[in-house]
């Protein structure tokens, strides 16, 4: 059988809070599936075998994560021909848009015997540690900034910008595509309480030709990125961006799926190296436009020990915010009529 799994992190707990691409992967979607109550372990049990049925049946599937909890799936994407969603539509900015029509919600509230849940105590506390979780991871980003301020005070601008436009040309040469381009999102990894964490051999299993970006901080990777990304578009290439894990706005990855490539930033906290088994590896160096003084070298010794301890503080707190998330996910689960939620959720079985 041909037919691929992929493995993404469907949300990334950023110095800005939480990012989700559920949003996105709605609007790709043909059909959507929002599974709304009922929010314990089970609906990942029920995704896991939605993605087997279908994959049985010859489609691709796209797994999405949650952070919290290894291998707990929060949706399930089934390629062509179904083109269907499967999400878990916990968070209240997920909303049926299309209803009747694309979207379609399951309520599982009525699986849920409510007198068998405890109090707000597990949810009181759970909020403390999501706050304290993401003000470091805030401050992360704050130092992050620093960081970049000393690298950016020697970096040859203009040799970046030619060793970029030698990428257009090796990548397009006069090529353009007379279709429209199609802009997709996904993310590349996350803060997990085991620490940062990626799926990147998964995304680009493949691709047959990887670019790994090494450079320092600050020095233009993620603007590069989204540079090649509209030129890409502008040729009418379809765009997969993937975003970072710990910075919202920033880009690690930048996929085009017709040329079989992908550039992604390949440093902290995702550090790969080519694989001598993939003849298509290869280094992208910019580090060689950027050569920091002593000073500087000195400056950010200092400023890479203080954005360690910010994360290590916030790995410390999704700790314990994934403990009591665990409880309150464990007592719905025990809350469960299995039998009224099977039946509520057969239909999805039976897609065209």
């Amino acid at each position: 059988m041909s037919n691929i799994v992929t493995h993404f992190f469907g949300q990334a707990l950023t110095g800005q809070g939480i990012k989700n691409v559920y949003t996105d992967l709605m609007n790709e979607a043909k059909t959507v599936y929002l599974l709304k109550g009922a929010h314990g372990f089970h609906i990942s049990a029920l995704l896991q075998k939605l993605g087997d049925y279908y994959y049985d049946k010859g489609a691709d599937i796209e797994y999405f994560y949650d952070p919290l909890f290894d291998k707990t799936i929060e949706a399930t994407f089934v390629k062509a021909p179904y083109n269907t969603l499967f999400l878990q539509a916990t968070n209240p900015a997920i909303e049926p848009v299309f209803i009747g029509e694309r979207d379609h919600v399951i309520a599982l509230d009525d699986c849920v015997d409510e007198q068998q849940l405890s109090s707000n105590t597990e949810l009181e506390t759970k909020q403390t540690y999501y706050e304290k979780c993401f003000n470091a991871l805030s401050n992360a980003i704050k130092i992050h900034d620093d960081w970049e301020i000393e690298t950016q005070k020697h970096m040859n601008w203009r040799g970046l910008d030619n060793q970029y436009a030698e990428l257009v040309t090796n990548l397009f040469g006069q090529n353009k595509l007379a279709k429209r381009s199609t802009l997709t999102h996904r993310l590349l990894g996350t803060l997990t309480p085991a620490g940062a964490r990626d799926t990147l051999q998964s995304i680009t299993q493949n691709l047959e030709r990887r670019l790994f970006i090494k450079g320092y901080p600050g020095t233009g990777k993620s603007s590069m990125m989204k540079k090649l990304a509209q030129e890409a578009a502008n040729r009418g290439f379809d765009v997969q961006l993937v975003w970072c894990g710990l910075d919202a706005n920033s880009i690690d990855m930048v996929i085009l799926p017709e040329l079989k490539f992908c550039i992604f930033d390949s440093t902290e906290p995702h550090v790969y190296f080519p694989d001598d088994n993939r003849p298509g590896d290869e280094i992208f160096d910019i580090a060689k436009h950027c050569h920091p003084t002593q000073i500087e070298e000195e400056n950010i010794s200092g400023i890479v020990a203080k954005y360690k301890a910010a994360i290590a503080e916030a790995t410390h707190f999704v700790q314990l915010y994934a403990e009591e998330e665990r409880k309150i996910r464990e007592m719905t689960d025990n809350a469960l009529n299995m039998e009224v939620f099977e039946t509520q959720t057969a239909g999805l079985f039976e897609l065209d």
